[in-house]
């Protein structure tokens, strides 16, 4: 009987972990067209984002390893030189901040 209950649980916590995704997922969305004027900012910010995985994955390499194929390669290159050039920009953004601040 109580591991009947515990099924019971598991999938009642299955079905509202995916009500609560896709809850979170169209929320966003709706807001978005319903206020297309304040979404100009997040829709720049994430064209921005897609050019630098973009330009990240045609300067990729992908080479195949033992247990990964060469598309899956480039990918994992793209990920690494995408982080490593946003972290680069959030180190100069910090610092010209500073900098800004000092002169002010």
């Amino acid at each position: 009987m109580s591991e009947n209950l515990i099924d019971i649980s598991m999938y009642v916590a299955y079905g509202l972990l995916a009500l609560a995704a896709v809850l979170a997922i169209i929320f966003p969305i709706v807001h978005f067209i319903k206020d297309i004027r304040k979404a100009k900012g997040p829709l720049i910010g994430l064209a921005i984002l897609a050019g630098v995985i973009l330009i990240a994955f045609l300067i990729s390499a992908g080479e195949p390893h033992e247990d990964v194929t060469a598309a899956a390669s480039r990918w994992i290159s793209a990920g690494i030189t995408s982080v490593f050039f946003l972290a680069g920009l959030a180190i100069i953004a910090a610092i010209f901040s500073e900098v800004v601040k000092l002169f002010k």
